[in-house]
């Protein structure tokens, strides 16, 4: 399956935090856990899954449930609900907005494209595991402004929602809550499928003292082992990544590694920063400490 490490979980003292418990101190993982970077190997083994990236939307209040959940089955519920979901096909709302959107643009037919009952039947249930990219959320909305706000047509137009970012909180990096909420989600949508966390991590500027990345992968990593608490079969976990690399449009620009790359050395010197310390250190004692500091200096 992976190239990867044993790992662990449970948990200890609880605050809250958007809605959701991010515990603290140490908690340890389950014997089973598979611990890793993104340096993965596959084996003949008689099973396979695919990886789906999913971004989470959460509603920008109590009135934009819907906006949000829309958003979410667009993003990837589009992919999910046709192999994990119990009638396959794509989500009844992408069915429905997309055909109606159509006729209204003068299409004789829907845009998307319809499933036959035998193409149905052939892609449902056919991934051992819910292979998952996620990294970060958005909160979404909808009222009259989203009127003539997107292209159309396009997948945007569609959904009909307008999202945005915005900070967690103090102390807070990134969105752990919306990952707890996502495998919750996962679990009680497709029936608990056995998830791998195939991507994980946080860019930056570069630089070895990453305290950012750090917090990023312990309140990611706690919330993961919260929805694991709670039931979530999530079987392993993988950074983003184990070095610096070509990152899509961003190029070089953006830096994911726990080891820093010098790419104007000729040799692409490789050097562990911070976070590889801490994540090194999680792998050696298969805990989760919120507190362990290494012995770090830079040169």
């Amino acid at each position: 399956m992976f190239s990867a490490y044993v790992l662990l979980a449970i948990g200890l003292c609880v605050s809250e935090s958007q809605g959701h418990k991010i515990r603290h101190e140490i908690r340890q993982f389950p014997d089973h856990f598979l611990f890793g970077t993104a340096t993965a190997s596959q084996h003949q083994g008689g099973e396979i899954f695919i990886t789906l990236s999913a971004h989470w939307f959460e509603p920008d209040g109590e009135d934009n449930v819907e906006a949000a959940n829309d958003s979410n089955e667009f993003n990837w519920g589009h992919y999910a609900h046709p192999i994990f979901s119990a009638t396959g096909d794509y989500p009844p709302v992408m069915k429905e907005r997309i055909a109606a959107r159509s006729f209204e643009q003068g299409f004789q037919r829907s845009r998307l494209p319809e499933f036959t009952a035998e193409e149905i039947e052939y892609v449902r249930g056919t991934s051992d595991y819910f292979g998952l990219n996620h990294y970060s959320a958005s909160y979404a909305y909808r009222n009259s402004s989203v009127e003539g706000y997107h292209a159309s047509p396009s997948i945007f137009d569609d959904v009909g929602v307008i999202t945005y970012n915005k900070d967690s909180g103090e102390g807070i990096v990134g969105s752990p809550w919306a990952f707890y909420k996502l495998l919750k989600s996962i679990n009680e949508m497709y029936g608990n499928p056995p998830v791998f966390i195939t991507e994980n991590g946080r860019g930056n500027d570069g630089g070895l003292e990453d305290d950012d990345r750090v917090t990023y992968y312990r309140q990611y990593i706690s919330a993961m082992l919260d929805a694991m608490d709670e039931g979530c079969d999530v079987r392993g976990y993988t950074t983003w990544s184990l070095m610096d690399n070509f990152e899509w449009l961003k190029g070089y620009s953006v830096r994911f590694g726990l080891y820093q790359v010098d790419m104007s050395s000729p040799e692409r010197t490789r050097t562990p920063r911070k976070s590889a310390l801490v994540y090194k250190e999680m792998l050696r004692s298969r805990c989760l400490d919120m507190h362990y500091e290494p012995n770090f200096i830079i040169h």
